[in-house]
């Protein structure tokens, strides 16, 4: 297994004249063609854009103060990189964009290098990371599982070590779901918390960006370079986050999760339960309100969303898209704008609801995800295992909540398995306080 690159690591590195970006990169470059790295990307950049690239940032004196100076990263393929096309992970789909989305232009002003566009579920369309053309980046540390999606490809380039950090998208789980997989962090802020602008729209009112990395450091450090209103995104908003010296945490009792019968994930939670209340003071959470908007992401009017983003491409090009893909969109025609109305009053109501939880408490912590998924059971059965992954993820974009998943532990075939902690945007310094106490328990 190849060490993860670090934010840290690769600045101590540059400013000690150890390394610099060009050798780095050419490193990296040298290791798009190993087995490891088969299906993760759809795109690389060029060896001349790169030696280009490296050689601007080290030509500036001022650079090395940049905070990703010399960063290597990689980006899903359904948000736009000038110089790269955007597929989406539909090769018919394919456009290039004249420039790039707002967050890669940050990432790309503070000193950070987009080495390549990755493979995820088609049209992001997806949590199991097997729906797309360009093939199933491989688990790398079972590879029976799955990678976790829809962004899967960015998952695993930041698992074997490709890039410091990924960035992803998150409708219903695509930024937590890989992570898990993945046994690293998925930062997912608020919807509106980063800009849209530059993506390709699954859920566009509560879609978001995401950012995936090793450390929890390295995604802060992301997210705080990228995020902020941006006049391009009518959805985009200004977060202002407050400090909480003693956060109170709630977790539901392991009898009330439910694992699908996988007794290796029930064991693991049990764990986590167990460690957490032990040297935390935890409250008991009911899950029940939250979820109960779940089925709206993939069985109800939302799904709609995805219609408007790329139903009429999906009727001219039907040989173009993935069946599973092609069929799901298409299926959310037979909601009318009645059930969509129906949907937000539904999902209001449950943010009324929950706001006595978070009266209570700062941060919720669950699963990832209640059941570990492999290929043969994705192969078996299309939809269920997809379905059963987002329990515990679906209803955070819709009632506007940050998430952070953290790596916990692995099962003995070496799956890895992690939690994810919920909070009001304002609070995510929260739920990095209490990862950081996890983070120390295990």
């Amino acid at each position: 297994m190849t060490t993860p690159l670090t934010i840290g690591a690769l600045r101590r590195a540059y400013l000690s004249s150890e390394a610099t970006p060009t050798s780095v990169m050419a490193k990296l470059a040298s290791r798009f063609s190993d087995p490891d790295q088969r299906a993760v990307w759809i795109s690389t950049i060029s060896p001349e854009f790169l030696a280009e690239r490296c050689a601007s940032l080290e030509a500036d004196p001022a650079a090395k103060d940049l905070p990703l100076y010399g960063i290597p990263f990689s980006v899903k393929d359904n948000i736009n990189v000038a110089g790269f096309q955007t597929t989406a992970a539909c090769p018919g789909f394919a456009y290039s964009p004249e420039t790039s989305a707002t967050i890669v232009a940050k990432a790309e002003a503070a000193g950070a290098i987009c080495i390549g566009k990755t493979n995820l579920d088609q049209f992001a369309t997806g949590l199991v990371g097997v729906r797309s053309p360009y093939g199933i980046p491989t688990n790398p540390f079972n590879a029976d599982y799955i990678p976790g999606g829809s962004s899967s490809g960015a998952g695993v380039s930041v698992s074997t070590g490709m890039v410091a950090f990924a960035i992803g998208t998150d409708t219903g789980g695509s930024g937590r779901v890989p992570a898990s997989y993945n046994g690293i962090y998925g930062l997912k802020p608020a919807p509106g918390e980063w800009s849209r602008a530059g993506l390709v729209y699954a859920c566009r009112s509560f879609d978001t960006a995401t950012v995936f990395a090793a450390r929890m450091e390295d995604a802060l450090k992301v997210h705080d370079t990228v995020k902020g209103s941006d006049p391009e995104d009518a959805f985009s908003a200004e977060i202002v986050t407050t400090n909480i010296a003693a956060p109170r945490v709630a977790m539901a009792g392991p009898e009330h999760i439910e694992t699908f019968g996988d007794a290796d994930v029930a064991a693991l939670y049990a764990e986590a339960h167990d460690l957490i209340s032990k040297t935390m003071d935890v409250a008991e959470a009911d899950l029940v309100p939250f979820q109960s908007i779940n089925d709206l992401m993939f069985f109800g009017a939302f799904l709609a969303e995805r219609d408007v983003s790329v139903g009429a491409f999906i009727d001219a090009n039907p040989e173009a898209c993935h069946p599973v893909v092609a069929t799901m969109i298409q299926a959310s025609r037979k909601f009318t704008a009645a059930d969509a109305y129906r949907a937000l009053y539904q999902t209001a109501e449950v943010r009324k609801a929950t706001e006595p939880f978070w009266d209570a408490h700062d941060v919720l912590v669950t699963p990832t995800v209640g059941v570990l998924v492999s290929l043969a059971m994705c192969e078996e059965d299309p939809l269920g295992p997809n379905f059963r992954n987002g329990t515990y993820t679906n209803f955070a974009s819709p009632l506007g909540l940050s998430a952070l998943a953290v790596p916990f532990g692995k099962t003995p075939s070496n799956v890895r398995w992690g939690l994810t902690l919920y909070t009001l945007p304002e609070r995510l310094p929260a739920a990095v306080e209490i990862a950081k106490r996890i983070a120390a328990l295990i």
